[in-house]
C-alpha cells in the first residue's frame, strides 16, 4: 500500500490566511499541486490541484452551488 504522509509546514488561524499562503507559494513558482489545506476538527480536506484563473473559479463555484442545491432540494 502506498500511503501518503502529510506533514504540516505552517499553521494559520483562518482559512483565508492559509489560502493566501498557498497563493503566495504559487506566485513564486512553488508546485502547489500536492498541497492540502486541512482544518482543525476536520470537516473538509481541500486538495490543491494547481493555480486556477477567475473563470475556472467561477465555474467551480457554480458547480458547487448547483450540487448543494440538488442535494438540499
Amino acid at each position: 500500500m502506498n500511503e501518503q504522509v502529510r506533514r504540516a509546514i505552517a499553521s494559520y488561524t483562518t482559512y483565508q490566511e492559509a489560502e493566501r499562503a498557498v497563493d503566495h507559494l504559487s506566485d513564486h513558482g512553488f508546485p502547489v499541486e500536492r498541497v492540502a489545506i486541512i482544518g482543525q476538527n476536520v470537516r473538509l480536506v481541500e486538495q490543491v490541484t494547481g493555480r486556477m484563473g477567475h473563470g475556472g473559479a467561477g465555474l467551480q463555484d457554480a458547480a458547487s452551488g448547483a450540487l448543494s442545491g440538488v442535494l438540499l432540494g
